[in-house]
């Protein structure tokens, strides 16, 4: 009996295992939406990603590119199966929102739940679409 509860455990643990990792891979990478010039980096498990050209020690991600400046992720509200609600900071300090971010086929969704980020096409502020799309790279 101890020998077929070993079998089965040792068959088992794999598929944890792997389900474990494929959940906690899922927010993590570099994303980017070609038509509004954003990228962002993303890993929201843990407070790793460096923003190139600030003097910031590490956050969970950051969007930047051909918008109002860059927007940091500073906290992690709360993550669901597909769905993340985050605190965002501009670069300056002087404005923060919450996004709600989703992870589809294409790649990441981007809400903001009020407001919005301004993007710069030429020299004139536009609103990004809600949500931002942005493919996996």
């Amino acid at each position: 009996m101890k020998k077929l509860f070993a079998i089965l455990t040792v068959m088992v643990l794999p598929m944890f295992v792997t389900a474990q990792e494929t959940t906690d891979s899922l927010f993590k990478g570099k994303f980017m939406n070609k038509e509004f010039n954003v990228q962002c980096k993303l890993n929201l498990y843990e407070d790793v990603i460096e923003v190139p050209g600030l003097e910031l020690e590490t956050c969970y991600g950051f969007l930047q590119g051909q918008i109002n400046g860059c927007w940091m992720i500073l906290k992690v509200k709360e993550i669901q199966e597909n769905t993340a609600v985050v605190r965002a900071v501009s670069e300056r300090g002087s404005d923060a929102q919450d996004l709600k971010l989703k992870m589809t086929d294409q790649g990441l969704e981007i809400q903001q739940t009020e407001g919005y980020i301004k993007g710069i096409q030429g020299k004139k502020y536009v609103k990004l679409p809600k949500p931002l799309i942005l493919t996996k790279q």
